[in-house]
Formats: C-alpha cells, structure tokens, sequence
C-alpha cells in the first residue's frame, strides 16, 4: 500500500529532478514545493562565480583607481548632487544584455576642517561667544565687511569680532524705540551697525577648499541678529548656500570624468529587483 509519506517524497524527487533540469538563466517558471531550501554551494568552489561586493572610500583618486582596475561592461559611475556621493556600478551591463548591478564602488568625500566647521556653525542662531570664537579659530579665512548704505566697506577682522562681542540688548531695545520715536524705517540691526564706534559685520567672506582634490571656493555669509531672549543671538547663513552644493557636484563629476575611464553623469542608480 503506498502512503501519504512514499506520494510527497515521490513528488519531491519528481521536483527536485525537473528543477536540476532548468538551465541556469532558464526563463521559464517551474512549480516546486513551499518547504524546499536553496543551498548555494560557490562557498565550497575554489573561486566566485562572479565579483559583486561594495567598495567605500572616501578618496577621489582612490575612487577612480579601483574603479578603472574593476570596470566591467558598461560600467557607470552616478553622482548625486543632493548628497554629494558618488556610486559606481560596476558589473552595469548593457540594455541589450544587462548584468547583476551589484558590484559597486561608493565615494563619500570628507568635508575638510574649514567646510566642516563653516557647515556645522551656519543656519542656526548662536551665541555671541560662539559666533567670536568661530571668527577667531578662522580668522585666516575671513574678511569683514559692514554695510555704509550704498557699498559695503571692509572692517577690520579683530575689530568686527570684538563688536559682536560686545552687542547688548538694552543697546537693541535702545535702538528701536528711538527708530519707532523718529519713524524712521531702518532696522535695529542697521542703527546699531552705523552708530557703534566698531561697526558690526554684515557680511563675512569666507574662503576655503571645501573637499580635498575640489577648488578653493569663496562662501559670502549674511550675519543677522536674533533678539527675542535674553541675550541676542547671531546667525550666519550662507549665501546662495543651493547653488555652491549644484556647483561643487558638477565640479566633483567633471573631475570624475577626468579620472574615471567609464562614463560619468549627474544622477542616482537604484538597482531594481
């Protein structure tokens, strides 16, 4: 008498035999039990079936060195302006005959010092401490400029970081009731910077090499006041800050495609499933 057992073994090996029959890039789908387990034996082979794997660093050059030693067919390299990475794909493949995507090199450029200490200080409202002692740890960097209406004129560095040290806000409330008095329409930042003995600086120029092996750029910084707590607080947003990042990006492909012998393009990749 055959069993229920003997029947689903029987059926077992009957799958087991016609799936051993499918070529390996076979397109056609095959029915196979749900409680079968996939063993892949290439850990046991002498060598890789293929190369696939993720390759970081943080190295322009480095970057373009492994890239160019492990291109394969239609190798790519994408950059993403909004993140300021850099993926290449590898084993791309063409249209007519894609390959697997799944051996990729990463870059991730480090900012150097000065980029990362500009970036981490601007946007926000800071302290008067914070806002001098940031000038002073870059003050190589930096020139200051006070706004006389018409022109901006340059104010000395120590000189400027020493005014806003020295901002107070009874001098702001000051300000703005004898600008509300005389209905005059300037700002109380505007009175304070044309009245103090050491003007205040409205803009901040500061120059540095934002990632290695990228070109020095200039970063003009708006300097505003913020009164509303006890003591004032500063900030210094970076002018046009979107345009710098969209600039630096297509700097960073124009030296990819110097440097990569594959193509190069501003873009993302997503490998799909």
């Amino acid at each position: 008498m055959i069993t229920k057992e003997a029947i689903e073994a029987l059926q077992q090996s009957q799958a087991i035999t016609a799936a051993n029959a499918v070529p390996a890039y076979g397109g056609t789908p095959i029915m196979l039990p749900s409680d079968f387990t996939e063993h892949d034996l290439e850990k046991y082979m002498p060598d890789r079936r293929r190369a696939r794997g993720n390759m970081q660093t943080t190295s322009i050059s480095d970057f373009a060195d492994y890239t160019n030693e492990h291109a394969e067919t239609g190798c790519t390299a994408f950059v993403n302006a909004q993140k300021f990475t850099a993926t290449a794909v590898l084993n791309l493949g063409t249209p007519a005959k894609p390959d697997h995507a799944d051996n990729t090199a990463t870059l991730t450029p480090e900012k150097t010092a000065a980029y990362a200490a500009l970036t981490g200080i601007t946007g926000r409202g800071i302290t008067q401490q914070a806002a001098a002692e940031f000038l002073e740890d870059w003050i190589d960097h930096i020139e200051c400029y006070v706004d006389t209406g018409s022109e901006s004129a340059t104010v000395q560095n120590r000189k400027a970081i020493g005014a806003i040290r020295r901002i107070t806000i009874e001098a702001l409330r000051k300000v703005e009731s004898e600008v509300q008095s005389l209905s005059a329409t300037q700002s109380a930042f505007e009175s304070i910077a044309a009245s103090s003995k050491d003007a205040i600086p409205t803009l901040i120029y500061f120059n540095c090499q934002p990632y290695a092996e990228l070109a020095e750029r200039l970063f003009v910084l708006r300097l505003g006041i913020v009164t509303g707590d006890k003591a004032p607080h500063i900030v210094l947003r970076i002018i046009k800050e979107e345009q710098h990042r969209e600039e630096m990006a297509a700097e960073l492909c124009q030296i990819l495609a110097g440097k990569v012998e594959a193509g190069t393009i501003i873009g993302s990749y997503q490998r799909g499933n």
